[in-house]
């Protein structure tokens, strides 16, 4: 089994200062972390070209160059182009993903896809409920090709996503980050931890946060 990055959940991490975490979690992670070649132009070639996210491009690089992240590339289009052709608002196709998510979700055969961006998790586990949202966010009728829908159901059932929020509170149980919790302080770590991800790109409710640390007996 293997783990597959979006740039989502990579942003989350990296901006989180929490790149370090990663490394130390792949250590003890049997299988490899990988993201696409489509992420690695977005997190790394275009970045390194400027100024303003040139350092966490030359970081994840350094990840890449010690086999911490390893690059695959997929072959997407059909299952891209269907997912931009399910939802359609006055007779246009909703453009709601990109090249990363989609490659992410297409590398499946008993993987897990990490990706913190709320679009395409929901248009896997909750497509009507996605629907909705668009139809808040556009204040229109939005109309789904239910063909479209079904045969991207068809293509992504075996689909499994985590979050950024989820791995690390693997890491957290594991005590990777046992050098930086204060004496009593677990709960809050855990708290802070979490929403330090929420606040810079996962898209994860209070309440999750909430059920979170009730299970890990908080």
């Amino acid at each position: 089994m293997n783990l597959i990055f979006d740039s989502s959940s990579i942003i989350s991490i990296a901006t989180n200062n929490l790149l370090n975490i990663l490394r130390e979690l792949k250590k003890q992670f049997k299988g490899d972390f990988i993201i696409p070649s489509s992420v690695k132009k977005e997190l790394i070639d275009n970045p390194i070209k400027g100024k303003k996210y040139k350092l966490e491009a030359l970081i994840i690089q350094d990840l890449l160059e010690d086999k911490v992240l390893t690059i695959k590339k997929e072959k997407i289009n059909y299952l891209m182009n269907l997912a931009n052709s399910i939802y359609i608002n006055k007779r246009k196709k909703i453009r709601i993903v990109h090249e990363g998510e989609i490659e992410a979700i297409s590398m499946q055969n008993n993987n897990i896809s990490v990706i913190d961006e709320r679009t395409t998790r929901m248009l896997i586990e909750n497509p009507m409920k996605l629907k909705e949202l668009l139809e808040k966010k556009l204040h229109s009728k939005i109309h789904i090709d239910v063909k479209n829908l079904n045969e991207f159901k068809k293509l992504t059932e075996n689909t499994k996503i985590i979050r950024s929020t989820e791995l690390m509170t693997i890491a957290f149980e594991k005590g990777l980050f046992k050098e930086f919790i204060p004496k009593g302080k677990k709960k809050d770590f855990l708290d802070g931890l979490l929403w330090g991800l929420r606040l810079r790109g996962c898209a994860i409710s209070s309440d999750e946060i909430n059920q979170i640390l009730r299970l890990k007996g908080f």
